[in-house]
């Protein structure tokens, strides 16, 4: 079984907000979900209820986020993940990729100044490791999923061995 830490950090964009309102509803009444999620909420229910606790006034002061705009870059992420491989330049002889409409940010109704501003936790997993906004955790998914050399490290379970 996963550390609570290591499984939440496997949790990208708004993957853990679904979970803390799943636990919400176990905790008004355990029968309304699932038997899966009732076993792993009474394992882990104390811990996430550290992760609900409210944040700092100081925190709450920050920039508000268009959640249209929070949405867009989660599924930008996703799609980049699951069909990045179309934007790669494969062919020695020079022909386009087949590409994909969805791996542009305009398609989701995002420009680069919106990946600028928005944090890099939406993109999630080890490209958002460090990254200073949405928009540098893009460009590294680029790099690993529409470059020429893949990367497939998702049956990796010791999250130390990925360096990305």
């Amino acid at each position: 079984m996963l550390e609570m830490q290591d499984a939440l950090e496997r949790l990208t964009g708004l993957n853990l907000g679904y979970i803390l309102e799943l636990y919400e509803e176990y905790r008004r009444d355990p029968q309304s979900v699932d038997p899966g999620w009732r076993v792993f909420f009474e394992q882990w229910g104390p811990r996430l209820q550290r992760l609900e606790a409210p944040p700092p006034a100081a925190a709450v002061t920050g920039p508000a986020f268009d959640f249209s705009k929070v949405a867009a870059t989660v599924q930008l992420a996703q799609r980049i993940r699951h069909r990045g491989h179309r934007a790669a330049q494969l062919d020695p002889l020079g022909s386009l990729p087949p590409n994909d409409p969805a791996l542009d940010p305009a398609y989701h109704g995002l420009t680069t100044e919106d990946l600028a501003q928005l944090p890099a936790a939406l993109v999630g997993g080890p490209a958002a490791r460090d990254a200073r906004n949405a928009l540098e955790a893009i460009e590294r998914l680029r790099r690993v999923y529409c470059g020429t050399i893949g990367y497939d490290y998702g049956h990796i379970q010791d999250l130390s061995l990925i360096h990305i």
